[in-house]
This record gives structure tokens, C-alpha cells and sequence, in this order.
């Protein structure tokens, strides 16, 4: 499942908004950034109900300048931190509800140190974390809680979607490592029903994306190269092909991918700015009386792109498309030109798309051949008739 298929699947609506508690409705809005804030939360104030007052505290995080919420949490607050909590005899409520505790804790994590009065929650935490951990989910929510506060634990234990979607809205620094585990649990996950978690797992995946946006600023592996290359062929849905003006008095404009070296130059243009060390044209050590050059080169993964352009159709062109990958595998592969691996793009003018499956699973049988990425001529690129 690639990305935007993720994506999508995550979009899927869970329990609408308006049948949720208030509570987890405002939980959901603060760990997805994919949900608005709710006006009517934010022009609310405390009616004393628990579940408000949490409520008051996830909008609080996401709008501090607001007096009216910051006035409305700390009069709630002030009114819970004088109960008594787990008191035998009586049901628990506040106690045992995960999403209110952690909007309790949001809501004081967003106040200035001189207007907090935590204690009162932070004691009554010790007590909900030992109650909450047959229960997976609601003790992940009261541990995220106590680690808000700033409680000395060990996290480990916590939910990392849950983790890695509390510390983007905190805006704290993430472990690849989390964030790892975190996506790992995403692709398990991704049909989630409950909302709160569903909401976690929206806010984990951007904070993914974003991890994989910035990639330029690191560096980048040949599992993410394959990616990109991948993507190539979803990415064409904005390319310039005009077929009446967009502009006026400026003619319409066909970007043409006629021949190797334009499709060459399209990878050029996209790899360069990840893979600084990106090279195009180089030749090798000689092999007897030739001297092998390679189309695209990154020495730091030892990694060569052999672009390919497939213009005819038949069998006898994908037969010496498929030999000539093979014959360039063997020359740039072999000892003594510091590469070790070789990818083939191809770019395929007559859209054989019934035939890539035979194609790539012959290749990449080859030893170092970690992928044959083909891209067909998008449906939108429709040459002229009378050429």
C-alpha cells in the first residue's frame, strides 16, 4: 500500500463528530490535524462537567491566547481539584476516563507555570494508571497524561502512535526510532474504528510524511530512492500538456518526453536536490575496448539509474530492452566500479502495462537489481495524429 492509499484510507470517516462526547470529540480535533477546531468549544464556558473541562483543556493547547478558555479551564480545574477521587463506595469517573485526564493535563501543560495547580491531578494519575492497565488504550492515555505533566516514567509502554501524535501537537522532538514503531503500528491499524485512536493514527501519519518530506535535510537510503522513482509515474498528473491556452495570448505548451535524455533530465531535476552527490554521464574503468558510461549515478549508495526508453511495441522490443538492462547490468556491477547496485527506469511510449509484471520479475532475479520501475506515457500526454 503506498502513501496516498494509506491516506485515503485513513480519511475514511470513523463515528461522525456530532455523536461523540464532547471530550472525545476535542480529543480527536487536537491528535488529528486533519479535523478543525470547534468553534463551540472555544466560545464555552465551565458548566463544572468533567468532560467539558477536558474538553476546554485540548482547545486550550491549540489556542492559548484565548482568556476565555484559559479563564474557563482554571475555573473547572479549581472546581475537581476539590473532590475526592476513588473514594470506595463510588462509582469512578474522571478517574478512569483516559481522554480526560489527558485533556486535564493538555489544558495545564498549556498554562504558564505561575497559573498551574496540577498536584490534585498528578496524585489522582498514580492512582488511574494502576486502575486503567487492563486496558491497552486508556492506560497509554493516563501514562501520555503523566508525561505531560512532566512526571518522571517510563514510557515505553505508551502507545507510540499515541506518543508521536501528542509530541507533534506539543511540537517536541520525536525518535526516529518512535516514529518508526509508530508507523509500523499505523500499517497494522490503519481501520481503526475507535475515534480517539483513529485520530492518533491521522496525526502519526503526517508527522511520518512530514519526517519523509525532509529527507534533503539528511539524507535519504535506497529504499527511499525506490519510493521516489516509484512515484514518478502518480507525480504526472501536473505536468504541462495544454491543449487550449491557460494563459492568455501565450500558446499552449506540450512538454514533450521524446527520447532518453528528456527522461533523464526529469529524474535529474527531481533526485538532485535529495542526493547532492547525484552524478549524470559518467564513464567507468574500461572493459577491454569499452568504456562503459552509465546514465545516472549516486556514489554515496553505490547506486547507478539506467534510464530506458521503450518506443515500440511487441515482443521483440521488450526482448531487447530486457537484454540490453542485462548487458548494462553486468558491465556497471562488476568489481572495481564502486558500485554495487543498479536500478532500470523506464519510461514505456506505448503503455504495455500488461506486460511490466513479466519484465520486472525476470530482471530483478539479477543479482543487485533492486528495481525495474517503469512508467507508462500518462493518458493525458495523447500525441498529435499526425505524428
Amino acid at each position: 500500500m503506498d502513501i496516498a492509499s494509506i491516506k485515503q484510507a485513513l480519511r475514511q470517516p470513523g463515528v461522525h463528530a456530532d455523536k461523540l462526547p464532547v471530550h472525545i470529540d476535542a480529543c480527536c480535533r487536537f491528535l488529528s490535524p486533519w479535523l478543525e477546531r470547534s468553534c463551540e468549544i472555544e466560545n464555552s464556558e465551565s458548566d463544572g462537567s468533567y468532560r467539558r473541562i477536558a474538553a476546554i483543556g485540548f482547545a486550550l493547547a491549540q489556542n492559548r491566547q484565548s482568556d476565555t478558555l484559559r479563564e474557563a479551564f482554571i475555573e473547572g480545574t479549581e472546581q475537581l481539584a476539590g473532590r475526592v477521587y476513588f473514594t470506595p463506595g463510588r462509582a469512578p469517573t474522571v478517574e478512569v476516563d483516559g481522554v480526560a485526564l489527558l485533556g486535564l493535563a493538555i489544558g495545564y501543560n498549556a498554562l504558564t507555570p505561575s497559573t498551574m495547580d496540577d498536584g490534585w491531578l498528578r496524585v489522582c494519575l498514580v492512582q488511574s494508571v494502576a486502575a486503567l492497565q487492563n486496558d491497552p488504550w486508556q492506560y497509554s492515555l493516563a501514562k501520555s497524561a503523566q508525561a505531560t505533566l512532566g512526571v518522571s516514567i517510563d514510557k515505553s509502554d505508551i502507545d507510540p502512535v499515541l506518543r508521536v501524535a501528542v509530541a507533534e501537537r506539543k511540537g517536541d522532538v520525536i525518535e526516529e526510532e518512535l516514529r518508526e514503531a509508530a508507523w509500523r503500528l499505523l500499517i497494522e491499524n490503519i481501520d481503526e474504528p475507535e475515534p480517539t485512536r483513529r485520530a492518533a493514527l491521522q496525526g502519526t501519519f503526517e508527522s511520518c510524511a512530514s519526517a519523509l518530506a525532509r529527507l534533503p535535510l539528511h539524507g535519504a537510503g535506497v529504499s527511499e530512492l525506490i519510493e521516489i522513482l516509484e512515484g514518478v509515474s502518480r507525480s504526472m498528473g501536473h505536468w504541462t500538456y495544454e491543449e487550449k491556452p491557460k494563459v492568455r495570448n501565450v500558446l499552449p505548451q506540450k512538454w514533450e518526453i521524446d527520447h532518453e535524455y528528456h527522461v533523464q533530465n526529469l529524474l535529474w531535476t527531481i533526485l538532485r536536490p535529495i542526493f547532492p552527490d547525484l552524478v549524470d554521464e559518467e564513464t567507468l574503468k574500461k572493459l577491454g575496448h569499452t568504456s562503459p558510461r552509465y546514465d545516472l549515478g549516486i556514489p554515496s549508495l553505490s547506486t547507478i539509474i539506467e534510464v530506458k526508453y521503450l518506443r515500440r511495441r511487441g515482443q521483440s522490443a521488450l526482448k531487447a530492452i530486457t537484454d540490453e538492462i542485462a548487458a548494462d547490468h553486468s558491465l556497471y556491477l562488476r568489481e572495481g566500479t564502486g558500485f554495487t547496485r543498479m536500478i532500470a527506469f523506464i519510461w514505456d511510449e506505448q503503455r504495455q502495462t500488461e506486460e511490466y509484471q513479466t519484465l520486472q520479475s525476470g530482471l530483478e532475479n539479477l543479482s543487485g537489481l533492486e528495481r525495474i520501475v517503469i512508467v507508462p506515457r500518462p493518458a493525458k500526454m495523447e500525441r498529435d495524429k499526425k505524428k
